[in-house]
């Protein structure tokens, strides 16, 4: 079988006439090759966040940083997650919410986005804000949500503590103990939902990189 460097995905087509045994060889091959993704990306789950998480690694293979494949690896292990209080704390809008890496950027880090149009971004205070589309947009401090540990070693939303997060008037249930700020003293917890596998090229190529150095330190 020929394998091509480049494969368009919009003009790939399974031949109907296949027997199941050519399936099944067919299945196979396009796995080892891994062409899976680019022959029906459709089919597989949480494709977009991949190829992000994928240029995420290979940016930071170029950079060539121990901090910026540590930040890369643990982004690109966070693709998507869920989050939500661990106990009734949280209003429905923003419990439980599934969130997916996107490709836009603020302060330097990816911007994570839950369907109901909630976004999770890094402020510019370095603290990790869950809050509106356009607060996202703006770079804004102000947020529903927040986490004020301003720890250099947490490098991805699945890292924060547990502890630690305040929220915001219209994010919190009633009744909570409240002060001119917000609420806060309540539990976070954050379940991976999806992430790139250690074996996929560019993961490897960043953890391959990232070993290297700590190696040399």
């Amino acid at each position: 079988m020929t394998v091509y460097s480049t494969l368009d995905p919009a003009s790939f087509t399974l031949n109907p006439n296949l027997t199941d045994a050519e399936r099944s060889e067919l299945a196979v091959e396009v796995r080892f090759y891994g062409l899976l993704r680019l022959m029906m990306p459709t089919a597989v789950p949480y494709y977009a966040q991949e190829q992000i998480g994928v240029a995420l690694l290979q940016r930071a293979c170029v950079v060539g940083t121990k901090h910026a494949l540590q930040l890369a690896v643990t982004q690109a292990r966070a693709i998507v997650f869920e989050m939500g209080s661990t106990t009734p704390w949280l209003t429905a809008e923003f419990q439980d919410l599934r969130y997916v890496i996107t490709d836009r950027v603020v302060s330097g880090a990816p911007v994570w986005a839950a369907e109901n149009g909630t976004c999770m971004h890094l402020d510019a205070y370095g603290m990790i804000s869950i809050g509106s589309e356009a607060d996202c947009a703006a770079d804004s401090i102000a947020g529903d949500i927040w986490n004020y540990v301003l720890d250099p070693g947490v490098l991805a939303p699945t890292l924060l503590p547990a502890t630690g997060w305040w929220s915001s008037h219209r994010s919190t249930l009633e009744p909570q103990p409240t002060t001119a700020d917000g609420v806060r003293g309540f539990s976070m917890r954050v379940t991976t939902v999806h992430a790139l596998d250690d074996a996929e090229p560019a993961m490897a190529a960043a953890l391959q990189q990232l070993a290297m150095l700590t190696d040399a330190a």
